[in-house]
């Protein structure tokens, strides 16, 4: 697997395997997975990442940061 992140575009690129893509689809807003010829998913697209991906999962990691210095505390 690799990732990549277009910082100009604002897109995460995520090739799961090397395969010939066939279609590209939508299945949700700002979200595209790339099938092979037998519908296998070989990519995974996220537009405007900053919101859609990199700040929920930062927001998540502070939460959980927060929640253990607490327990320690």
């Amino acid at each position: 697997m690799k990732v990549e992140y277009d910082r100009k575009a604002d897109i995460i690129c995520i090739k799961l395997k090397d395969a010939k893509i066939v279609d590209t689809r939508m299945i949700g807003d700002d979200v595209y997975v790339d099938v092979d010829k037998t519908n296998s998913f070989v990519g995974i697209e996220i537009w405007k990442a900053s919101q859609n991906a990199i700040a929920p999962i930062s927001k998540e990691i502070a939460a959980e940061i927060t929640a253990t210095l607490q327990k320690s505390a």
